[in-house]
């Protein structure tokens, strides 16, 4: 045939390189919380998944065989791997899904009793059968007849269906309770990759059951299963990216969009205070760069709050409202429009402030404390630039103060 992904050393690169990456993600995370049991069976899971996959590449089978000195030994290690990771998978759902309990550290101990004795089962039926043939590609086939040796393919196999199954049926269950978005998703990849590993598992027994019926599917199992396999590693590492790395790349867009839509607001409140030291390099982070321009803001606030009114904005958000804009658009040109006539007053010696017909100013720095208005008042200034010239005229003609903004 001519479609052989399995036969390309890519084809497994990719994966263990994708559950290498999730491993190494996770772990400043475990070296600081070995005792969690969530990040241990993360950690097997994902580490065990890399080494089988770098493993699997038939140059590197036939390396493993040639370093033991057993034909076909590569199998052995692969498989026993192979049902670890299953084990290791099982293990992980429950600690992941269930809360400390009696019967939870009960499931996880019959997990891992019941995996070991078929990796002890795989070691015994292998070193009882006849294997001297080295198969890089076919095992699985070659050996359906063969004693003891047919009896090693078919355990490792159940056993990676069983916990397919039962993984995918307890992630039903969990994917209905989750309310987090970026474990939702996790969970999501994760049932692909287990249905895809379905898939993989009714591939090779169907090849199997195929040779004990006198035909040759063979191609079934060499072919057509292992994609599937490979598929499913991969969607296991991206679930793991996505549950560590998704809420954080997701923070640190949400902490860049406020930094860029502060700008304005930020901008204009240069001409108030003198610009601080600008937060650069890595160590700053996202989070520091954006507490420096807010900061920068407060500052330009409080040294105008003795120009800043309330009231003004009040006249200015109604005035907007009546003129058809949208509450949050009306709130941020009040508050644009209140900065302006503030910066203005202080830059002129002399001039009066605050409200008409002789009332005091008004001290009153208003939005300066809620992110959520300093955005408001910073897209105003971006995008509704004459709205605010229009209304701030307005303002300074029904005050009766001289501005230069």
């Amino acid at each position: 045939m001519n479609w052989d992904i399995a036969g390309c050393f890519a084809a497994y690169a990719v994966p263990a390189g994708l559950l290498a990456v999730a491993f190494v993600i996770k772990l400043p995370v475990l070296r600081r919380a070995w005792q969690d049991p969530i990040l241990r069976a993360t950690a097997l899971l994902l580490g065990i998944g890399a080494i089988v996959f770098a493993s699997l590449p038939p140059a590197n089978l036939h390396r493993i065989n040639q370093l033991a000195g057993i034909p076909n030994f590569a199998g052995l290690w692969v498989y026993s791997l192979l049902t670890a990771y299953c084990g290791a998978c099982l293990w992980l759902i429950i600690t992941w899904r269930d809360p400390p309990s009696a019967v939870r550290r009960r499931n996880t101990r019959l997990v891992w009793m019941t995996y070991g004795i078929i990796i002890v089962g795989l070691w015994a039926t292998f070193l009882l059968g006849d294997h001297h043939v080295e198969r890089l590609r076919d095992l699985d086939t070659y050996y359906a007849d063969t004693p003891w040796m047919r009896e090693f393919v078919l355990l490792y196999l159940c056993a990676h269906l069983v916990s397919a199954l039962i993984a995918a049926g307890m992630l039903w269950t969990w994917y209905r309770k989750v309310e987090d978005t970026w474990l939702r998703r996790a969970v999501i990849f994760l049932q692909e990759a287990y249905a895809l590993g379905l898939l993989f598992d009714l591939g090779k027994l169907t090849a199997i059951g195929a040779r004990w019926s006198g035909r040759d599917w063979d191609w079934l199992s060499t072919y057509a299963a292992p994609p599937f396999a490979i598929a499913e590693a991969g969607l296991v590492a991206v679930a793991f990216i996505a549950g560590q790395a998704g809420p954080l790349v997701a923070e640190r867009r949400r902490l860049v969009g406020s930094y860029r839509r502060l700008k304005p607001l930020w901008q204009t409140m240069l001409t108030v205070t003198a610009p601080s030291a600008p937060a650069t390099g890595r160590v700053s982070g996202a989070a520091l760069r954006l507490e420096l321009r807010r900061a920068a803001i407060n500052d330009g606030l409080l040294k105008l709050a003795p120009h800043l009114s309330g009231a003004r904005r009040e006249r200015v958000g109604k005035a907007a409202l009546a003129v058809g804009y949208p509450d949050c658009v009306a709130r941020g040109i009040a508050g644009a429009v209140d900065v302006l006539i503030a910066a203005a007053a202080l830059h002129t010696p002399g001039e009066p402030h605050g409200e008409p017909h002789g009332e005091p100013p008004a001290g009153d720095p208003g939005f300066a404390s809620d992110p959520g208005e300093l955005e408001s008042v910073a897209h105003a200034l971006r995008f509704h630039a004459a709205a605010i010239e229009r209304f701030r005229r307005q303002a300074v003609a029904t005050e009766g103060v001289t501005s230069h903004a």
